[in-house]
Parts: C-alpha cells; sequence; structure tokens
C-alpha cells in the first residue's frame, strides 16, 4: 500500500512540475499547430475604378503565401463572383494562376446595367480557415447616354455616427486612458473634427479631441462623462459609458532604445488588490512566429513594464494579447513595427520626355512582375487607392479591413508610421481570435484546387484483360493525354488545364492504336467553389452625395455620312448556292460539286494545294500541305509533318484512313482555307479543310469515332485589353486611360 501512495505521489509533482513550465510552450503549440497550413492572400489591381458601359475593366492578381512571405506558386485556381449591388451574382469566372499571379478582364458594352458592383476573388483552399483572406473591389459602370454627376467631397454628415476604442475595451477609473475615435458616415467615409470635447457631469471641459485620432482622460469611478461636438456642420452629444472599478489595461509607450519594444500592463489600486502576485503572460505574435514574456505585479506597482527585443520581431502588424494563468485572453491590442531599413524593391522616375516617362528601380530578385495603370491628371475614376503593401502587411491582420491603403504605404507621406498607429487604435481586436487560436488545427475539409477534373463513361464493354484506353486532344493548346478505363467502364482527367469553349476530342484507342467506335459520355466535374464567409464587400447604405452643379454631358459618337449617287447594278451570272458558307471564312476558297464527277477526294485535294497518300511506314494516309512538302519532308516522313484540321460534316477526324475511298460524288461542298481562319477552336493544323456530304448519301462506312465536349467550367479565356474610343479632350480628362500594362516583367541584370 505505501508502494502505490508513493508512486501516486510521484505523478502528481510530475504533473505539477510539468504544468508549472509548460504554459508557454502550450502557447508555442497552439500557434504552431493553428498555423501549421499555409495561408494565402491575395491583392488585385484594377486599371481603375469608374468605367464607361463601352471600357473594358481589367486587373492584375497577386497571391501571397502568408506562411513564408513570398508569392504562392502552388495556387493556380481563383475563382472570381461578381455581384451587382443587390449582391445578385452577374457573372463568374475561373481565372488561372501561375507563379503567384493572374490577369483578366471584362469586356463592358451599352445592354450592362450601370451601378455598383463587386468583385470578389477567392480560392476553395481559403474556405477551411475561418480569417477572411479573399479579395474585395467595389467598381462603378457608368452610361454614356446619361450626364454624369460628379459626386462631391463631403461626407454625410446627417449620419454620422461616434465609436470609441478605448484600449484593454474599458475606460478604468483612476488611471490616465488612451482612447481611440473614430467617426464616419453611412458610407464609412471618414468625417474629420478638429473641436470636439469631453464633459462631466457639471459641464466643465475635461479634455478635447479632433477626428480620427485618440485622446487621453482619467476618469472618476462615478462620474458620467458626455462627448460633445458642436460645429456649424456637426451637432452630436453622445454619453462615454461606464466606468470601470477594476481591470487590466495594455499600452505601449515611448522607449528611446529603436532595438527594444515596451509593453506596459496598467491597472488602478482596486485593481492590483485583486491581480497582486498572479502571472500573466505577454504574448507577441504574427501567424505563427511569436515571442512571449511572464510577468506580475509583485512590486505593488500599478505599472508594469516589458522589454520586447524588436530584432526577432518582423515587419507589419503584430497582436499583442495578455493571458492568464489559465490561459484565457484579458485583452489584445495591435501594434505596427517597421524597422528602419531601406527597402530592398525600389521603382522611380529618371526623367519626363515628351509624353514618355522614364523609370528606373532596383531589385534582388531574380524576376519581378509589374502592373501599371496611368490615368490623366484630371481622371476621376480612381476614387479608392488601394496597395498591395497595405492588403499584404495591413489589412491582412485586421478585423476591419479598411478600403484606401495607400496613405499608409505612401512613401512621400511622412507621418504614415504615426497614421497606422493611429488607425491602430480604432481596432478593438485583429483578425486572429485567441479562442479560435485555442481550439487547434484547422479542419481541411476543401481542396486545394489545380485544374479542372474531366469525368466520364464509355458505352462498349470492355473485354477482360483489354488495355483500351481514353485518349483526350485540346485542340487550341496541343495538348494529348491518356488515361485507363476502370472496371466500371469509367474514366477520369485530374487537373486539366483548359480554358472555356475550348473544344475537345475523346475516343477510345486499343493497345494498338486503333481508334475503336463506342458512344463516350464526358463532363467537366467542377461546381464553382462557394465562399463559405461570404463576400464581405462594403456595400453602401446610402447614396453619395452629388454635385448637381457639377455635370458632364458625353458629347455624341462622331459618325462620318457619306452620300453616294444612285448606281443601278445588275448581275446576269449564275449564282451558285453554298449551303455552309456561313461556317467558314471569307478567306475559304469554296466547291459545290455537282455530283458527277467520281475521282477520289484525296487526288481533289491534290490538286488544290495539298499533297496526299499514304505512309509506307505505318500504312496511313497522311494530308500535309505543299509548302510543307517542298520544305524537305521526305518520303516515309509524312507524319511529322503539321497536318490541316480536316472537318467532316463539322466533326474533326484524327483517323484520315477513312476518307482514302471517299469519293467526290458522295460530297456536296467543299471550303479550303490554307491559313486556317475557318477554323476557330483549333490551332494545330495548317489550315482548315470542310466537308460536307450529300444530304441523300447513305455511308454507313463512314463513323465519326470520337466524342467532342465543348468546356464550359474552364477557366476564362485570354483576356486581350482595349481602349474605348473617346470623343473629346474633356471626356479622355475625366474618364480616359493612358495606359495598361498588367504584364511587365522586370530582369535582373546582375545575373547578365
Amino acid at each position: 500500500m505505501k508502494l502505490i501512495i508513493r508512486f501516486f505521489n510521484f505523478l502528481f509533482c510530475i504533473q505539477s512540475y510539468s504544468q508549472a513550465i509548460s504554459n508557454q510552450d502550450k502557447i508555442t503549440k497552439y500557434l504552431a499547430d493553428y498555423f501549421s497550413e499555409d495561408r494565402e492572400i491575395i491583392h488585385v489591381q484594377f486599371n481603375k475604378n469608374i468605367f464607361t458601359n463601352t471600357e473594358d475593366i481589367a486587373f492584375k492578381g497577386y497571391i501571397l503565401s502568408k506562411n513564408y512571405n513570398i508569392p504562392n506558386v502552388a495556387t493556380t485556381n481563383v475563382q472570381l463572383v461578381v455581384y451587382n449591388n443587390e449582391s445578385q451574382i452577374i457573372q463568374k469566372q475561373l481565372l488561372f494562376a501561375q507563379d503567384g499571379i493572374f490577369s483578366g478582364g471584362i469586356h463592358l458594352n451599352e445592354k450592362i446595367e450601370p451601378g455598383k458592383y463587386h468583385f470578389h476573388f477567392y480560392t476553395n483552399w481559403m474556405n477551411n480557415f475561418k480569417e477572411d483572406d479573399s479579395f474585395n473591389q467595389t467598381i462603378e459602370i457608368i452610361d454614356k447616354n446619361c450626364p454624369y454627376v460628379f459626386e462631391t467631397k463631403e461626407p454625410n454628415w446627417g449620419t454620422a455616427e461616434i465609436s470609441l476604442f478605448p484600449e484593454g475595451g474599458i475606460i478604468l477609473s483612476d488611471i490616465v486612458n488612451k482612447i481611440g475615435i473614430q467617426i464616419t458616415d453611412c458610407n464609412k467615409k471618414g468625417i474629420e473634427i478638429a473641436d470636439g470635447v469631453i464633459l462631466d457631469s457639471k459641464s466643465n471641459e475635461i479634455t478635447n479631441f479632433h477626428t480620427n485620432g485618440v485622446f487621453y482622460l482619467k476618469a472618476k469611478l462615478n462620474e458620467k462623462y458626455t462627448l460633445k461636438i458642436n460645429t456649424d456642420k456637426l451637432k452630436i452629444t453622445q454619453p462615454l459609458g461606464k466606468i470601470a472599478e477594476t481591470g487590466l489595461i495594455l499600452t505601449e509607450k515611448e522607449y528611446p532604445a529603436k532595438n527594444n519594444l515596451l509593453v506596459v500592463l496598467k491597472t488602478n489600486k482596486k485593481g492590483l488588490q485583486a491581480i497582486q502576485n498572479k502571472k500573466f503572460i505577454v504574448l507577441i505574435q504574427q501567424n505563427g512566429n511569436s515571442v512571449q514574456q511572464e510577468a506580475t505585479f509583485d512590486n505593488n506597482r500599478i505599472e508594469q513594464p516589458i522589454f520586447f527585443d524588436k530584432s526577432l520581431l518582423s515587419n507589419g502588424i503584430h497582436t499583442i494579447r495578455v493571458l492568464d494563468e489559465d490561459l484565457n485572453e484579458i485583452t489584445e491590442k495591435l501594434t505596427y513595427i517597421e524597422e528602419d531599413a531601406n527597402p530592398l524593391n525600389t521603382i522611380q522616375t529618371i526623367t519626363t520626355v515628351n509624353d514618355s516617362i522614364i523609370l528606373s528601380g532596383k531589385t534582388d530578385l531574380q524576376k519581378t512582375h509589374l502592373s501599371i495603370s496611368i490615368l490623366p491628371e484630371k481622371s476621376i475614376c480612381l476614387n479608392q487607392k488601394k496597395s498591395i503593401l497595405g492588403t499584404f502587411y495591413l489589412n491582412a491582420y485586421l478585423d476591419k479591413p479598411v478600403s484606401e491603403t495607400y496613405f499608409y504605404f505612401n512613401p512621400d507621406n511622412k507621418t504614415r508610421k504615426q497614421d497606422i498607429e493611429l488607425l491602430l487604435a480604432t481596432q478593438s481586436k485583429g483578425k486572429y481570435l485567441w479562442e479560435n487560436i485555442k481550439t487547434g488545427p484547422p479542419k481541411i475539409n476543401y481542396e486545394f484546387e489545380k485544374g479542372v477534373t474531366i469525368n466520364g463513361k464509355v458505352e462498349r464493354e470492355q473485354k477482360p484483360n483489354a488495355k483500351n484506353k481514353i485518349s483526350l486532344l485540346a485542340l487550341k493548346s496541343n495538348v494529348f493525354e491518356e488515361t485507363d478505363i476502370d472496371q466500371n467502364n469509367d474514366f477520369k482527367f485530374e487537373h486539366f488545364f483548359v480554358q472555356d469553349s475550348t473544344v475537345l476530342a475523346i475516343q477510345m484507342n486499343n493497345e494498338k492504336n486503333n481508334t475503336l467506335t463506342t458512344k463516350i459520355e464526358a463532363r467537366i466535374a467542377r461546381d464553382e467553389p462557394r465562399f463559405v464567409l461570404g463576400p464581405s464587400f462594403d456595400k453602401k447604405v446610402c447614396p453619395a452625395i452629388k454635385s448637381p452643379e457639377n455635370v458632364f454631358n458625353f458629347p455624341p459618337p462622331k459618325t462620318k455620312v457619306a452620300v453616294l449617287k444612285e448606281v443601278e447594278v445588275k448581275n446576269t451570272a449564275k449564282k451558285e448556292v453554298f449551303i455552309h458558307k456561313a461556317e467558314a471564312s471569307h478567306m475559304a476558297k469554296a466547291f459545290k460539286i455537282d455530283g458527277k464527277a467520281h475521282r477520289t477526294l484525296l487526288s481533289f485535294l491534290s490538286a488544290n494545294g495539298y499533297k496526299t497518300g499514304i505512309d509506307p511506314k505505318k500504312n496511313n494516309v497522311y494530308i500535309i500541305d505543299n509548302r510543307d512538302a517542298y520544305q524537305g519532308w521526305a518520303p516515309g516522313s509524312y507524319t511529322t509533318a503539321t497536318p490541316p484540321n480536316v472537318y467532316l460534316d463539322n466533326f474533326l477526324l484524327f483517323d484520315f484512313n477513312d476518307l482514302y475511298y471517299l469519293t467526290l460524288d458522295q460530297i456536296d461542298e467543299i471550303y479550303i482555307d490554307r491559313i486556317g481562319s475557318s477554323d476557330i477552336t483549333a490551332l494545330r493544323g495548317h489550315g482548315t479543310i470542310k466537308i460536307f456530304m450529300n444530304k441523300n448519301q447513305k455511308n454507313e462506312h463512314f463513323k465519326v469515332k470520337h466524342t467532342s465536349l465543348i468546356v464550359t467550367k474552364g477557366f476564362a479565356k485570354n483576356f486581350t485589353y482595349k481602349t474605348a474610343a473617346i470623343e473629346d479632350q474633356n471626356e479622355f480628362n475625366y474618364f480616359g486611360t493612358l495606359n495598361w500594362s498588367p504584364n511587365i516583367e522586370l530582369i535582373n541584370h546582375s545575373d547578365f
């Protein structure tokens, strides 16, 4: 019995000792687990924010790995959903990303309703996390047929609201409290006030403030304070709220040593009695990286300073948390760290010559991507100034992201660090909540999408030990893929990168690579992923204030009219009727076959610019352009030449052997386009040949052996930006675009 008692005493001692030293280890593990999976964040640059309904909306996107602070080159699938101002989905696009970047756009037209539209960019992988790292951008489309009334810079004074952000979330009695203040209108537009005051219950002025900023207040416990603003445009009286008797406040203080960050825990005398000798942990954290120290009020002082080495902290926003002995969060605040280091990547104007600007920069990166939008000086089309640094290093950590971030990272803003600190004073919490971090690593329920999946089934029963395969040809990109057929006659192509409207040809081949005739069903097996957290764009709840006296009327389009003399033209020639002419380019040479000729199709093609015959090595029919034949194609090597795209009744052929016995009396029309402009779905061939059979022709021998699939859930088509027509200089000054260059690639010259 004594042995058992000693054993349990031993276990109790181990448990107590382990608990005494494990809190900091637990915190480290919490953070390591919660941020174990890499997260990505998106920033998108638009060429501007306001568009006429005849312009192109263009954008360039950048994807950053939050764990490694580098472009997330693994991301390929970016989902775009466009909403109108009633939150209805207007359009969806799957965008292809490569090396951490993507680009695209939308061609507008006069049928699009004017108004506000919200662009939401995200990935399916983002759905695994509780924090929103997607990107939102609001744009406005205006109708050129209607006058445009300019917005004023005045806020909506009648809807002004005041928000207070005391440090620690409380106003503590008998100490100096730092309180952030923010005044916005119904459109979240900041309102500047220069002469606000705080009054006590006897209307004595205790302190004054201006917005948006902070003020300091030493409050008494039972006193009732009032915030008052009395200006010509704004009159507000608002109670300050209840004064707390006890509590704990976290603050920062200026410290002359640049390599140290001074954090201070504060309480009042009554609060000191409640927390005397209790242990707290002060944690500074950014993503999974952290530093922490233990703090106690064991010296009867109401302020406890804690110093942190800044060299252990990276640049950007950090969350400072105070945790109790049970690792519950008492309070938190955000801080901004920026060491005075020269930026690694810079770009600046060297000179301006006529209408050209010469830029020069430096970078330590091997390859740098740059996107530039240039607007006229008087342009009104850039009403939201967002910065890629603001997205990645500011909004990435804010619970309530700010819409305009360039102000905080403008190198010409000499007070930008102080401005960021004032901004953080009006944030009650950060994006990453401690209670979420404590729950453990995120559950991965959503896959990291790469390309699309094509599923299908073949009708033809597979013989035992058959080695049949499914071949897939992507005609636009010269892609050829093969996959196996399983025991259920199913097949699958995974991680396939294909654009919308691409025509895919799918066929079954045996082990000798002969095409087998069978019915094949195929589809793009992809459901556009919805964003679990929902779009978080700022929907304006009240209209912006317009300036009726400041109106722009778009000039009518210029048209040129030429009056021609009346001429009567008579045509006595017999006109041949081509039934399928609309299915070929005007560049194609059309042949109407009279049905009397009995020579073969191959001999006809040989007389019209192509070399035809049978490859003696493989016994396959070949068709190549004479221009290829004269470039040194030797007998026996015809299959290496690129053939034309040959269509029979609009079905693309991959096996020319079936054409060997085809004679002209079976054919109605032939279109030969040696340039290939008749074929909008294929780029692999040298020219296009389209053959249309007689309607009365019964040819059971001739069968199409492949299935065509038109992609409808693939990646968005490549977008080519075009500038819109501008009628006069005034329209250009306000709404025009000088340049949009989304894909500038900079090479480090030190490598040459």
